[in-house]
């Protein structure tokens, strides 16, 4: 199982650093195009956002996987040490629910951009859609492989949630 999660979390920060490469190198070109030939490609600003979708879930994913989104924990940080733990999987179960869900909608939104075309490129919504469905969908399960403790939760100690806001 370790090697399975090394192994999305390599294939997601590869994607990612592509996705940002893509966005940058589109960006310069079409800055280039419209400034000095006076012929803007005006390709770029559509590749540009369609990457920059799935630099956002992909990002929010490799975040979720180390634990680095944003949480308040004031009030739980103050409860004993048993009603914390069942706070935590209420929460884990809440999030992993919403998570399938949002993947779900993702989902059906994919199944409707399949034949929605992009307006230059022609590209099928699908694949611009497909980026919410894979971070929804990882996250879900690492969210699940957390609160199963098959992935260790890095901010979550018994002593309390120091790492986290």
């Amino acid at each position: 199982m370790q090697r399975l999660i090394r192994v999305l979390l390599t294939l997601e920060t590869t994607v990612a650093g592509v996705a940002t490469a893509g966005v940058v190198l589109c960006v310069i070109w079409g800055v280039f195009t419209r400034y000095i030939t006076a012929q803007p490609a005006v390709w770029t600003a559509e590749l540009s956002g369609i990457l920059f979708t799935w630099i956002v879930f992909l990002g929010a994913t490799a975040a979720f996987h180390d634990d680095q989104h944003i949480r308040v924990s004031l009030l739980v940080d103050i409860l004993p040490i048993r009603a914390r733990r069942v706070i935590r999987v209420l929460v884990d179960l809440l999030m992993i629910a919403f998570l399938i869900y949002a993947a779900w909608l993702s989902y059906l939104m994919m199944l409707k951009g399949a034949t929605r075309p992009s307006p230059i490129l022609r590209i099928p919504f699908s694949l611009v859609y497909l980026a919410p469905l894979l971070g929804f969908g990882l996250m879900a399960f690492n969210a699940l492989l957390r609160l199963v403790g098959l992935v260790p939760d890095i901010n979550n100690s018994d002593a309390g949630s120091e790492g986290a806001l």
